[in-house]
C-alpha cells in the first residue's frame, strides 16, 4: 500500500496505527454501499495517492524557470498545502473516534489544519488569478481582493472556532461532530469561489483559453463534490476534488507556458526574420545610396577630367598621370575688354554672367565632343585629340567649335542685351597632358602648343577665330580662310596666320 510522506511517519512514529488503518480499510470494505462504495473503500489510497501526486507536482514546479515569480508562488503554495490538506485528512480518518490520547490530539490538530489549510488554498488559488492580470501589467478585479478579504476571515474564525464549539465538536468516543455554526464556513467558502468565478469571467479576455477551463472548474467542481458530500457523509470528496484542480491546474499551467514560450519563440523569429529584411532593406538602400554618391563623385570627377584619366586615377589613386599626345588642337577664348565691363557691375552679377556664358560652351563642348581644359577668369580653354589621334578631323571639330562659340555669343547678346564681344586662338601640334596635386588636383595641358594657342588668342581680333599655320593647313578646305598675316608672337617672333 502506497502512502505520502506525512502518513508513513506516522505509521512509523505511531505503532498502533498501522492496525487502526487496517481495521479501518477491512470496515469500509465489508459496508454494502451502493454506487459511490469504490472511492469510500477506497480513499485512503486515493488520498495518499494524491497526496504523493502534490509532492512530485510541487517539486516540478520549484524547477520550472519560465513561470513569473508570483505566479510559481502561488502554484507552490497551492501545491504544498494541497498535500498537507490530504495528509491532514489521511491523519483525521484514521484516528476519528480513537479515544486515546494520542488520537484526541491527531484529530483535533487534523480537523482544524483540514479547515485552515482549505482556506490557505483558495487564498493562493486567488494569488494565481491576481498573477494572471499582473503579469500582463494590469489590475485584477476588485472582486478578488473582497475575496481575498474573506479568506483571511476564514482562516481567522478558523482560529477562533478552536477555542470555541461554534463550528464543531468531539463526542465522548473521541468523534467529529458538526454544530450549526459550520455553516458559516460554507457560506464562506462558497462566497470566496463565487467571487473567483466572477472575476474570471470579468476578465476573460486577458486570461488564455488554455489557463480559462481549469480556473472554471477549480470554482465549479467542489459546488458539485460538496453537493455529494451531502448524500455521501463518509466520502470525503470535496478535498480530493479541490486538490485534483490543483494538478489538473499545474498541467494547464505547463501547457500555457509551453504555448506561451512557443509563441514567444515565433515573435522572436519573426523579429528577427523582420529586423534582416529591415537590415537587408537597409543595406540595399545604403547601397543604392552609395551607388549614387559614387556616380555623382564620378560625374563631378568626369567634369574635372577626360573619361580616361579619371578610371586611371580612380584605379591609381597614387599613380602619377602623364602622357604625350603627338597632334592635339587647342582653343583659347576671352571677353575682349573684360577687366572694364566688370569694373561697372557687382560681383554678383559678374559671376552670374561669366556662369551663363560658360555653361553655354560647356554644353557645346559636351555636344560636340570637345574636351574643355579649364576656365581662368573670363578666359575658356579647350582641346581635342586627347583620346585619339585626330589630325586634321580634330583641327576641323575644334574650328566648327570655335564657330559655334561665336554663335552662342551672338545668341546671348541678343537675349540679354549685352555688347560681349571674345577672341579665339587655336593651335594645333604636339603637347603633354596630366594631372598635377593631391588635394583640388586639375587636369591639364603643357608645351608650345599650348602657348602658341593663347598667343593666337590675344593678338587675334574680336569676334574673329585666329589660327596657327598648323591649324590651317589640316583645315584649309574645309573653311574659307582669310590671307594669312604675319603677328609678332612672344618667344616665337614672326609667325603666319590665319583669319576666319
Amino acid at each position: 500500500m502506497c502512502r505520502g510522506a506525512f502518513f508513513m511517519q506516522s505509521l512509523i512514529s505511531y505503532p498502533g496505527l498501522l492496525t487502526k488503518a487496517e481495521n479501518y480499510a477491512i470496515l469500509v470494505f465489508t459496508e454494502e454501499l451502493p454506487d459511490m462504495q469504490f472511492l469510500i473503500r477506497n480513499q485512503m489510497y486515493i488520498l495518499t495517492s494524491l497526496q504523493t501526486v502534490c509532492w512530485v507536482v510541487a517539486l516540478l514546479t520549484i524547477f520550472t524557470k519560465n513561470l513569473s515569480g508570483r505566479r510559481k508562488r502561488a502554484m507552490l503554495i497551492m501545491e504544498i498545502h494541497s498535500a498537507l490538506l490530504l495528509a491532514a485528512e489521511v491523519v483525521f480518518q484514521t484516528y476519528n473516534g480513537d479515544p486515546s490520547a494520542t488520537g484526541w490530539w491527531a484529530v483535533r490538530v487534523s480537523k482544524f489544519a483540514l479547515f485552515f489549510l482549505t482556506f490557505v488554498i483558495l487564498y493562493s488559488f486567488n494569488m494565481y488569478v491576481s498573477s494572471l492580470f499582473s503579469d500582463q501589467k494590469l489590475s485584477a478585479p476588485p472582486v478578488l481582493h473582497v475575496a481575498a478579504v474573506l479568506g483571511l476571515a476564514g482562516a481567522g474564525l478558523i482560529i477562533v472556532s478552536q477555542f470555541t464549539d461554534f463550528s464543531y465538536v468531539f463526542d465522548e468516543s473521541n468523534r467529529y461532530q458538526r454544530r450549526t455554526g459550520r455553516t458559516i464556513f460554507y457560506l464562506i467558502t462558497f462566497a470566496i469561489l463565487v467571487m473567483q468565478l466572477l472575476a474570471i469571467s470579468i476578465g476573460r479576455k486577458n486570461i488564455s483559453r488554455r489557463i480559462r477551463i481549469p480556473l472554471l472548474l477549480f470554482t465549479l467542481i467542489p459546488f458539485a463534490a460538496a453537493g455529494i458530500k451531502f448524500v455521501t457523509p463518509e466520502l470525503e470528496l470535496v478535498d480530493m476534488t479541490i486538490v485534483t484542480m490543483v494538478v489538473v491546474l499545474f498541467i494547464f499551467t505547463i501547457q500555457d507556458m509551453n504555448e506561451q514560450v512557443e509563441q514567444a519563440h515565433r515573435m522572436e523569429i519573426e523579429m528577427h526574420e523582420r529586423y534582416q529584411r529591415e537590415l537587408e532593406q537597409t543595406v540595399n538602400e545604403r547601397t543604392k545610396e552609395l551607388r549614387a554618391e559614387k556616380q555623382r563623385a564620378e560625374s563631378l570627377l568626369l567634369n574635372i577630367l577626360p573619361a580616361d584619366v579619371a578610371k586611371e586615377l580612380s584605379e591609381h589613386p597614387g599613380r602619377t598621370i602623364a602622357k604625350s599626345y603627338p597632334s592635339a588642337t587647342v582653343l583659347f577664348t576671352d571677353i575682349v575688354g573684360f577687366t572694364k565691363m566688370s569694373s561697372r557691375m557687382t560681383a554678383k552679377n559678374v559671376v552670374a554672367m561669366l556662369n551663363l556664358l560658360t555653361s553655354r560652351f560647356d554644353e557645346r563642348a559636351k555636344l560636340m565632343g570637345i574636351e574643355k581644359i579649364k576656365t581662368i577668369g573670363d578666359a575658356y580653354m579647350a582641346a581635342v585629340g586627347l583620346r585619339e589621334h585626330t589630325d586634321a578631323a580634330g583641327a576641323g571639330k575644334m574650328v566648327r567649335f570655335a564657330k559655334g562659340l561665336l554663335e552662342d555669343v551672338e545668341a546671348f547678346n541678343a537675349r540679354y542685351k549685352t555688347k560681349i564681344q571674345i577672341r579665339v586662338g587655336i593651335n594645333t601640334g604636339e603637347l603633354v597632358a596630366g594631372v598635377i596635386g593631391k588635394t583640388k588636383f586639375i587636369y591639364d595641358i603643357w608645351g608650345d602648343t599650348v602657348n602658341v594657342a593663347s598667343r593666337m588668342e590675344s593678338t587675334g581680333e574680336p569676334m574673329r577665330i585666329h589660327a596657327s599655320e598648323s591649324t590651317h593647313a589640316l583645315t584649309a578646305d574645309a573653311f574659307a580662310w582669310g590671307q594669312s598675316v604675319e603677328v609678332t608672337v612672344k618667344g616665337k617672333g614672326l609667325m603666319k596666320t590665319y583669319f576666319l
